[in-house]
């Protein structure tokens, strides 16, 4: 019984895997250098002389005749430390070991492995073993991460949630200082009141009180009597009557300041409006050339002009005080003006100054409007998101226009019914209508269908092609 439990006891002590750094690998020497030359690696040693030589230095000492006899039966070659030289070999059969053996947890040689198959022991290749080994350390590996991830949100979320509830204390306590500061406002405001009327409660009592001593000086304990109920009437004023006076006081005074915010709203409303509608009516005046002098309008600049800061590149040329666009690269040009349109009727009126007609190559004009936030996509990434506009273009056959936009990042396009030619010296005019949130179009004398639910916010843009010729396109507003 004894032998069997022991027996099984080395079964589960050797089912346990050994580290890796227990197996014993084999090394490689590390070979001196030689001690005579100091330049090569020695590969001799002689034990009597107890020097390292390498291969030409030990030929040449050992020449004379009683230094021969090192050679016969002291001198070692190659030289090899007996540490490393041994470590990857059996202690019992001095042979390689190149096996492993599971129940002895240890590494063995081909004459070890006849002992072990009797007794029935599993027995591995080193390859194999290292391979399970490997596979091992991997699933360890892989459910640390697994861990470290599961860790790393859990930190995450933990981060948001203070992040939140730290906000969530700021705009508390802000509420809460705030709060605090109105109510001691209040508070010394009723305190100054009430100071105040008691004040006033002892200047009339005293006064009383002193005509009625210069009169009634017989009237001695009379005057006492009544100097007794003043003071009682002053406790009962201070307890009851000045507490429903300063009540009622106060109520009166928050509602005069009541009615006057509101009064002072009014009045800053209907100014506004009245200024709104001012500015509108002369808007659409000089628009429409009825007020030829800006002047008229307090220094207000209400014409549109080019914003050079909206310029594709710098593409565009500027002149004639920002009102002149003109392509002369090779490239595509694309411009926005300086007007933000939100309410009113408003009119842009471009001259067409060139527009060539290639014979080669297409040329295109877009005279429009773009929602005011999108304008920088529009400018610096070519994204036309938000944009209702006129596209002119001639192919080299002919000229066509059409009306187009672009909105929730598709494209719609209508042909107009008949064909329309755009030329040299045109004059393209765009109406806006921003109370309704419509825009069209007249070239010439023709109108033009455009487009409605336009934003809350527009710009006017122009996009200008390049062309290789000498003609190059551009545009006036005027």
């Amino acid at each position: 019984m004894n032998n069997s439990n022991n027996s099984q006891k080395k079964k589960q002590k050797s089912q346990d895997p050994k580290r890796l750094k227990d197996i014993r690998i084999p090394v490689e020497p590390q070979i001196p250098q030689c001690q005579v030359c100091e330049e090569k690696k020695a590969g001799f040693y002689c034990t009597k002389c107890e020097v390292h030589y390498c291969k030409a230095c030990e030929s040449e000492v050992h020449t004379s005749f009683w230094k021969k006899k090192h050679k016969e039966f002291i001198f070692q070659e190659p030289y090899f430390p007996q540490e490393k030289i041994n470590s990857n070999l059996c202690d019992k059969h001095k042979k390689e070991l190149s096996l492993y053996c599971k129940d002895d947890n240890k590494l063995i040689c081909t004459k070890c492995y006849e002992t072990c198959r009797i007794n029935n022991h599993s027995i591995f290749g080193l390859d194999e073993y290292s391979n399970e080994i490997s596979e091992k350390i991997k699933m360890i590996l892989n459910k640390i991460q697994n861990v470290e991830i599961q860790n790393n949100e859990t930190i995450q979320k933990s981060i948001e949630l203070k992040n939140k509830f730290k906000i969530e204390i700021k705009e508390l306590s802000n509420l809460i200082e705030n709060q605090s500061d109105l109510l001691i406002q209040k508070i010394q405001k009723s305190k100054i009141n009430h100071l105040n009327l008691l004040l006033k409660a002892e200047i009339i009592t005293d006064t009383k009180f002193d005509q009625i001593m210069n009169k009634n000086q017989a009237k001695q304990e009379a005057i006492n009597e009544t100097k007794k109920k003043i003071k009682i009437l002053k406790k009962l004023e201070k307890d009851k009557k000045t507490i429903k006076f300063l009540q009622e006081s106060n109520e009166i005074i928050e509602k005069d300041k009541e009615e006057r915010e509101k009064e002072r709203k009014k009045e800053q409303q209907s100014k506004r409006e009245i200024q709104r509608e001012k500015e509108s009516k002369d808007i659409h005046r000089l628009n429409h050339r009825k007020i030829r002098d800006p002047k008229n309008l307090k220094g207000k600049k209400i014409l549109e002009e080019f914003d050079p800061k909206m310029n594709r590149k710098n593409l565009i040329k500027l002149k004639n005080e920002n009102k002149t666009a003109w392509n002369p690269s090779e490239n595509w040009g694309r411009i926005c003006g300086k007007k933000i349109y939100s309410r009113g009727k408003h009119q842009i009126k471009i001259k067409i100054d060139q527009f060539p007609n290639p014979e080669y190559e297409a040329n295109y004009v877009d005279l429009g409007v773009i929602k005011t936030e999108n304008r920088e996509n529009l400018i610096e990434k070519v994204n036309y998101e938000g944009t209702y506009f006129f596209s002119s273009y001639w192919d080299g056959r002919g000229n066509e226009s059409q009306k187009v936009k672009k909105e929730n990042g598709k494209w719609i396009g209508e042909n107009y019914p008949e064909k329309i030619y755009i030329k040299k010296n045109d004059i393209f005019e765009i109406f806006l209508d921003m109370d309704q949130k419509k825009i069209s179009f007249k070239l010439n004398e023709k109108n033009l269908e455009g487009w409605e639910n336009l934003p809350e916010k527009v710009k006017f843009f122009a996009y200008l092609e390049y062309l290789k010729g000498k003609e190059k396109n551009q545009i006036t507003i005027i």
